[in-house]
């Protein structure tokens, strides 16, 4: 049942079915939005794509790895006499200089040692003036036992030759046994002096010759005592190189053999980067390549360096020697194969000694290559 209208109000037509609206038309600025939208996505993903090659490109003409630490050269001090350290002067991580004094060995045995070269090198130079001073006596009296021996030669032919002459009188009765035993006779004292002479020759020339021994003898007595100087300096252990000291676990007290180790230094004036590059980048690697380094310690700061060398060789880890030398291959294959990785060691340019450390990671770029 239907409500009066209220007083005053106009009656309301009523239809059995009401009009449909007309459908809209969408206006020319959508479609134009639609085909803005349609041409912005595809070049957005044409950017996308161009960016990716790009940076495709860079990656591999300028390769990069973070596989990298940094390095230095340590070397071991070794003392070159042994001994018992009495003083040190050096702590562990302290940098030092070249020169600087870093431990000292008892050096009282090797001051007995010097002494005693020098003492036998003075008896041998008392020695040399004493025989130098009997020199020209000496010569006179080997002249005197040359005339000697050369009269002595002269009376033994001399007697054998009247031996000679008389024994074939002999028989014949020109000559009687009294002279031949008498020539016989002078033959023999003339041959015993010519012994004697020549003993006394020989003996002049054996105290002769102490001089030329003596002599003989005084560069090894100088390099005796050169030894023991050398070997007093080294009582006193210097650094080669400056660097800073490594691996000091000892006190003064402890005993030093020569030949060991005490501790290491680090020679900080050559530090290099060694980073390891998968075998599809080293062909992009040549030595004398420019270098963009990064520390992990200190991202914010860059170094620059060059290649020195890339590594030759690395120790396959799926092969296995057997005898024969014939190689073990695996009856099996992977479907995702790893690349292999090559050391390239890198010459740091201008290092900061406050932030480069032996063993710390680093990042580096390849620049570009030397051109040749």
């Amino acid at each position: 049942m239907s409500e009066p209208n209220p007083p005053g109000a106009k009656p309301v037509e009523t239809s059995p079915k009401a009009a449909a609206p007309a459908p809209a038309k969408a206006p020319p600025e959508d479609a134009s939005r639609k085909v803005a939208g349609k041409i912005l996505s595809v070049l957005i993903v044409a950017a996308a794509v161009v960016l990716v090659l790009c940076v495709w490109g860079i990656i591999e003409r300028h390769p990069r790895t973070d596989d990298a630490t940094v390095r230095a050269n340590v070397v071991g001090i070794v003392p070159r006499v042994r001994g018992q350290i009495v003083k040190l002067y050096v702590e562990d991580n302290q940098a030092v200089h070249e020169g600087d004094l870093l431990f000292e060995i008892d050096p009282d045995d090797y001051k007995l040692a010097l002494e005693k070269a020098n003492a036998d090198l003075s008896s041998l130079d008392e020695q040399i003036e004493v025989a130098r001073a009997q020199d020209a006596e000496l010569k006179f009296a080997v002249k005197a036992a040359e005339a000697a021996v050369e009269s002595g030669n002269a009376q033994v032919k001399q007697a054998d030759d009247t031996l000679h002459r008389l024994q074939p009188l002999l028989p014949k009765g020109f000559a009687t046994a009294e002279q031949v035993d008498q020539a016989a006779t002078a033959k023999e004292i003339a041959t015993s002096g010519l012994a004697a002479d020549e003993q006394r020759l020989n003996q002049a020339k054996t105290s002769l010759s102490a001089l030329e021994t003596l002599t003989a003898q005084r560069p090894g007595a100088v390099a005796a005592v050169h030894l023991a100087q050398l070997e007093l300096s080294y009582c006193e252990v210097r650094a080669p190189f400056p660097g800073r000291v490594i691996g000091l676990n000892i006190s003064a007290g402890a005993y030093a053999s020569a030949g060991i180790p005490v501790f290491s230094l680090l020679d900080t004036r050559h530090w290099y980067v060694m980073a390891s590059f998968r075998e599809g980048e080293i062909r992009h690697i040549a030595p004398g390549t420019e270098v963009e380094l990064y520390l992990l310690s200190a991202p914010d700061q860059h170094f620059r360096g060059k290649v020195q060398g890339v590594g030759w060789a690395v120790e396959p880890e799926d092969e296995i020697d057997i005898p024969h030398d014939l190689p073990y291959v695996k009856r099996e294959l992977n479907w995702v194969h790893i690349a292999q990785r090559f050391p390239v060691r890198i010459e740091v340019e201008d290092p900061d000694p406050n932030l480069f450390r032996m063993g710390a990671s680093a990042v580096a770029i390849i620049k570009e290559e030397d051109s040749k």
